[in-house]
């Protein structure tokens, strides 16, 4: 879907290098998170891909086509764009900043009017209550929710976020992950996910990318990259957190492919209280503690897996624990 082969940027005639010689791909409809720190070239590599940077150096493909034969104004309307700072236009209502690209696409009015409310039902916010409000009349989240929604408004198969949640509290910021998750497995969008948050970069990402002063340091998945770091600095990005980035890295799913688990009796409807099979054991534990209940319901998407039993959650946890 996406190819850098040996993408560089550099500035001062060549002689500083934001993006040295970085080479990866990004499947479709795979999450791929950018790590690093500050500086370390991650806004810059997601900026290249729809032209709002040029880069000096190697070549970007989108579906096998350049993007530097592309024209950068089509090629953008094509790539949804979320910010840390979301960017809404202040004088507009939350329904005419999500129908901003759909208009310029030229789509007829009904069309725009049932996408608006389609995408801000599924981020969450209800199109009555919502759609007529102004960004000052909305709460950091909901904010970054009418982000999410304007990016994903002309249905581009690409997304580019860059530290979308990164300017919230913790608590609203775990829940728009969570949200985000489920969101990503109903849309199945080729996603970049820009963040300086290991734990948010695990959570998020079905394979992560870590930088560090513009050159790839290892590009693998969140268990690979917890459990086999490639170099002295990505064991050090790591730190102390090692024995709950490896609670976060597995996965319900995970336990339920390794365990003998009881299918039997499916509840009628999803209950309130359940699992995704990509939920952490962190989060998992977090469900047993908070509903005091001995076993919960497993869903992939809308379809029940199993019951994992707070013993099996218990026993997967004091094996990393062992690992560690």
């Amino acid at each position: 879907m996406i190819t850098l082969d040996q993408v560089s940027k550099s500035y001062d005639s060549g002689k500083t290098f934001a993006v040295c010689e970085l080479s990866l791909e990004v499947a479709e409809g795979e999450t791929l998170a950018l790590l690093g720190s500050s500086g370390c070239g991650k806004t810059t590599t997601l900026k290249m891909i729809n032209r709002l940077i040029e880069p000096s150096g190697g070549r970007i493909e989108i579906d096998g086509r350049d993007v530097m034969k592309q024209d950068p104004i089509a090629l953008r309307r094509r790539i949804g764009f979320a910010i840390q700072h979301i960017g809404l236009f202040p004088h507009m209502t939350v329904g005419r900043n999500v129908a901003v690209v759909p208009r310029l696409l030229g789509w007829g009015e009904q069309r725009i009017a049932d996408r608006v409310d389609e995408l801000l039902t599924m981020v969450g916010l209800e199109p009555g209550e919502f759609r007529g409000r102004f960004p000052s009349q909305l709460s950091g989240g909901q904010c970054q929710r009418v982000g999410v929604a304007r990016a994903l408004a002309s249905d581009p198969p690409i997304v580019l976020m860059d530290e979308p949640f990164g300017a919230l509290d913790p608590i609203t910021r775990e829940q728009l992950q969570n949200e985000f998750l489920e969101l990503e497995s109903e849309i199945r969008k080729t996603v970049l996910f820009v963040t300086h948050d290991v734990f948010e970069a695990v959570k998020v990402g079905d394979r992560v990318a870590i930088l560090n002063e513009g050159r790839l340091q290892q590009l693998a998945s969140p268990r690979e990259l917890v459990e086999s770091p490639a170099n002295e600095f990505v064991d050090q990005f790591l730190g102390r957190h090692r024995f709950q980035l490896s609670l976060l890295t597995r996965t319900v799913g995970s336990v339920l492919g390794e365990m003998e688990i009881d299918m039997a009796r499916p509840p009628a409807e999803r209950p309130g209280d359940f699992l995704s099979v990509r939920s952490s054991l962190i989060e998992a534990l977090d469900l047993f503690k908070r509903s005091g209940a001995k076993a919960a319901h497993a869903y992939d998407r809308q379809r029940f897996v199993g019951h994992l039993a707070k013993r099996q959650l218990l026993a997967a946890i004091s094996q990393v624990l062992g690992e560690a």
